[in-house]
């Protein structure tokens, strides 16, 4: 490390311990996560020096963020996270490694060896789930890799998580990106590059579809709204996934949203399933949709999909709190956030066997982008990739209830080992095709929002198109005692009513 820049790092350090300490940004640990091969520890080595050299200019970066007003607006918010990243991107290009070179952190030698692996993956069973996954990620982007500089910002998709399984762990200030073959180490604060590696994959990516819109547009409607029951001190909460499109569909949903929460039922908050952001456009993709539910006090909470950047667990809107996964309580729920973006991630998943402590009776929930089970687009990745990371933590720390995105679709899945899954990924993308799975209770190609309320042991629940009408709805129970007990006439006449609001419709169960 030269002279200047363990000046620079000195400086900001005591600055820091002296006057920062009221700064709220929480920034995550350091540590590079150990590697399986002797031959990567070099490459272990070079992040932790980069991760190292970094960490006071992120501080410095999230203060300049923290001190941007009016951050509880959509534009505050928004205009603090580009000054963070712009802050600590500059201080990279001209202060912590002005000079730096492709290989630097991924040398030759690494380089060789990762290349292998990868050859290995692309020869091996998950071959097509692979290739399907960089397609997706692709989307609406040429095959071949475009030109690349280190320290630049470079706008190109992430790796989808299934090639994780065959790349090193790394710490959560950097992520791996691709571009045509090409495998890129991504700074995700700065959005910057930090290393790449050409010829990486044994062909190239397909380039990925561009998502068609219907040239009908998802009308507003005036049907009547099926109300959830109201239980006095109950904890109400709506669910959107795949919604950041930024067109006439989401905005059709968000308008159905705020006309439930207006006339129906008020809810407190917004659970968003990720793919929030398509574009990283924060007003035409949130802020507007939105404005009336955020203008009404109700809050949002995200978690982040593979078409989302990791930039915005920073926007003080989406309530992340600077984690990529997280946890809250609310009422009688306790809700564990989970970033499905690295499912295999060794601290994601130890972090998970702490975040329900004394959660006691409460209903433990959980929501995340990509489902564990799903009849849709992305079955196969579903089924080999994510539920295999996932499961046995979720079901190990007794987790209720799921809900996901990622299928552009509504599904409402039977038990599986006791926990109850919801796909949600109708908000405003294109609609995927539903083939029915023997797990299905229920599911349909729809845009829509759900809404749940939550009172005691019981759990009502609705799925609800633009028109305004009940796709789904019914009662879940915390346990088998509460499920055994005598149904109170609340209760009784809310189900009559459910029966009564989804007559109009069959849900598609019969496969296509």
């Amino acid at each position: 490390m030269n002279s200047r820049i363990l000046a620079v790092i000195l400086v900001l350090t005591l600055g820091w311990v002296l006057g920062s300490a009221a700064c709220a940004s929480y920034l995550p640990p350091t540590i590079v996560p150990a590697v399986q091969s002797p031959a990567l520890e070099s490459f272990r080595t070079a992040l932790q020096t980069y991760v190292d050299q970094t960490q006071p200019f992120r501080k410095d970066a999230a203060a300049k963020g923290d001190a941007v007003p009016n951050q509880t607006s959509a534009n505050g918010a928004d205009e603090a996270v580009r000054l963070r990243q712009r802050t600590l991107a500059e201080a990279i290009q001209t202060t912590v490694r002005p000079t730096a070179q492709q290989g630097d952190v991924l040398s030759p030698t690494v380089a060789d060896l990762i290349r292998r692996q990868l050859a290995t993956a692309f020869g091996g069973p998950k071959a097509d789930l692979i290739r399907d996954g960089l397609k997706d990620q692709n989307e609406g982007l040429q095959a071949e890799s475009i030109a690349l500089t280190i320290n630049r910002t470079v706008a190109v998709p992430r790796v989808p998580p299934v090639l994780l399984e065959t790349l090193p762990q790394l710490p959560q200030q950097v992520e791996f990106a691709f571009s045509g073959r090409t495998l890129i180490l991504r700074d995700v604060d700065a959005d910057t590059l930090v290393d790449f590696m050409l010829q990486a994959f044994p062909d190239s990516p397909p380039a990925g579809d561009v998502p068609a819109l219907s040239p009908a547009a998802v009308s507003d409607g005036s049907d009547p709204l099926f109300a959830l029951p109201g239980i006095p001190g109950s904890t109400r909460f709506a669910l959107i996934g795949d919604s950041g499109s930024g067109d006439w569909a989401q905005q059709a949903v968000a308008n159905a949203m705020l006309r439930y929460f207006t006339t129906a039922r008020r809810f407190s908050f917004v659970l968003m399933l990720g793919d929030n952001l398509y574009h990283d456009d924060y007003q035409s993709e949130f802020s507007v949709p939105y404005q009336g539910l955020l203008e009404r006090g109700v809050l949002f909470y995200a978690a982040l999909g593979n078409h989302d950047r990791e930039l915005q667990q920073h926007y003080k809107p989406f309530h992340m709190t600077d984690r990529l996964y997280y946890a809250f309580t609310e009422g009688n729920a306790r809700f564990v956030v989970l970033n499905s973006n690295k499912p295999g991630d060794d601290a994601q998943r130890e972090w998970l066997d702490g975040a329900f402590g004394h959660t006691g009776t409460k209903w433990r929930i959980s929501f995340f982008h990509h489902p564990l089970y799903s009849s849709g687009q992305h079955a196969q990745q579903s089924r080999e990739s994510i539920r295999p990371a996932l499961e046995p933590a979720l079901v190990r720390n007794r987790v209720d209830v799921v809900f996901s995105g990622h299928d552009h679709l509504y599904e409402r899945i039977a038990p599986q080992q006791g926990i109850r899954y919801f796909v949600s990924g109708g908000g405003g993308r294109n609609l995927y095709d539903f083939h029915k799975s023997a797990f299905d209770e229920a599911g349909s190609s729809e845009h829509h929002f759900m809404v749940v309320e939550i009172a005691g042991d019981q759990m009502f629940f609705e799925a609800i198109t633009p028109p305004g009408r009940t796709l789904d709805c019914g009662v879940l129970s915390r346990t088998a005692d509460a499920a055994a007990k005598p149904q109170d006439s609340t209760t009784l006449e809310w189900q009559d009513a459910c029966r009564a609001a989804t007559a109009w419709r069959t849900l598609r169960l019969t496969g296509q």
